[in-house]
């Protein structure tokens, strides 16, 4: 982030991509209210960003300046929500044009698309009350100058408030939408097992992030990691994991490796600061009925079968801390019948309206509860959702929360 409280993200790479435009000065480019398609990189020359206060257009509010290297229009590449500000060139200026189809396929040919658009938006979120505050200031003082009433004032004011808090909520439900289209959430079969999952994040965007991959024909990995912090901060590092893992999840024999080459990446790309995370990976060899994992201080997995409910202990430090930590792979049996599930400390950590602590306890009579009851692999995950809400009450999510399972029946073993 610069001095100014601009991003600073290099998009040079886009410009391959990018028409190139030439406006001459006092040309609109963007219309508020009506619908837009492109994105656009200034190259040179400068835009004026200026809004009407209300749909009459009897007043208009001019917000600033946009100069070389600065950009505009991204958010009308994911949804067509109409333009909330009016943009004019102040002088001739040559710009860089992308439109949204051209970015849909973009996108798919790069993967690290969806972790620059997420830094864009979160970079617009964070910058934006200041930015708005900044330009009421101003505001106000042109109108105390012109001696204009107090009611006038506090009309303007709250009209730029509200409008304030509208594109920032816009701009988090553009990123809840990213994260949540980037999780294998509508996954129901992979190889011959059953698969189910769940993410309710506490707020628009959340911490956890998880992945499920078929690496050989006998052979499934299982992802689950868990951002330290809420919101768009843990929104951020989770980007990140998912696109370091998925440079790496094909590569690593073993779980004890993808921790390993992740926590390595962690500390040497980002630095220790706010980028700590825990994670589990479990590897499941059909073939010779094992399961093989590594614990990176993520709250343990289980295992049921139709007599036990076996924890998978937790070990390990959590990545992020420390170069060159060393994990540990351990082997298990798990065979037809068997089920694993996966859940992010969000569920057990949770409290009710008394300050009690959800626990495990209470998870495990639930999984009892689930398997006397003959539920299914999706109906089990789907019941413990609702054993936590009817636990937590009128209580507020205290953290993200992550379930995934995998496995067979107990009765069919298939």
């Amino acid at each position: 982030m610069s001095s100014d409280g601009k991003p600073t993200l290099d998009l040079s790479f886009l410009k391959k991509e990018m028409k190139k435009v030439e406006f001459p000065s006092d040309t609109l480019i963007i219309e508020q209210y009506t619908l837009g398609d492109s994105f656009y990189f200034i190259e040179s020359g400068s835009v004026e960003v200026w809004k009407y206060l209300d749909e009459s257009k009897q007043e208009i509010l001019v917000i600033g300046d946009l100069h070389v290297g600065d950009y505009f229009g991204e958010i009308s590449l994911i949804d067509s929500a109409p333009r909330t500000v009016n943009i004019t060139t102040k002088e001739k200026s040559i710009l860089f044009k992308l439109t949204r189809e051209d970015f849909h396929r973009l996108i798919q040919t790069n993967p690290d698309m969806t972790l620059t658009l997420l830094k864009l938006l979160t970079a617009r979120v964070r910058n934006a009350e200041q930015r708005e505050n900044q330009v009421l200031i101003q505001k106000n003082k042109e109108l105390r100058l012109q001696n204009e009433t107090l009611e006038m004032m506090v009309k303007e004011r709250t009209a730029k408030l509200t409008q304030s808090l509208k594109i920032i909520q816009e701009d988090l439900e553009t990123a809840k939408t990213i994260q949540r289209n980037i999780l294998p959430l509508g996954l129901k079969h992979i190889a011959h097992l059953d698969f189910a999952s769940t993410f309710e994040p506490m707020a628009e965007v959340g911490g956890d992030i998880f992945d499920v991959i078929r690496l050989e024909k006998s052979k499934i990995r299982l992802f689950l990691a868990d951002a330290i912090g809420h919101g768009v901060q843990a929104a951020l590092i989770t980007m990140a994991i998912k696109a370091e893992y998925d440079h790496i999840k094909h590569n690593a024999p073993n779980p004890s490796d993808v921790l390993y080459a992740l926590n390595q990446i962690f500390i040497n790309r980002y630095g220790k600061k706010s980028n700590q995370f825990t994670a589990v990976v479990v590897d499941l060899k059909m073939e010779e009925n094992q399961l093989v994992y590594s614990s990176a201080g993520h709250n343990e997995p289980y295992i049921l079968n139709n007599s036990d409910i076996l924890p998978l202990n937790e070990s390990g430090l959590m990545l992020g801390l420390e170069k060159d930590v060393e994990y540990i792979d351990t082997n298990l049996p798990f065979g037809l019948g068997d089920r694993l599930f996966m859940i992010s400390d969000g569920y057990l950590e949770q409290e009710n309206q008394d300050g009690i602590l959800l626990g495990e306890t209470k998870l495990l009579s639930s999984f009892h509860s689930a398997r006397s009851l003959g539920l299914s692999l999706s109906d089990t995950v789907h019941y413990l959702m609702e054993q936590f809400h009817s636990f937590r009450g009128q209580t507020p999510m205290m953290d993200d929360v992550t379930i995934l399972g995998i496995g067979t029946s107990y009765e069919l073993g298939v």
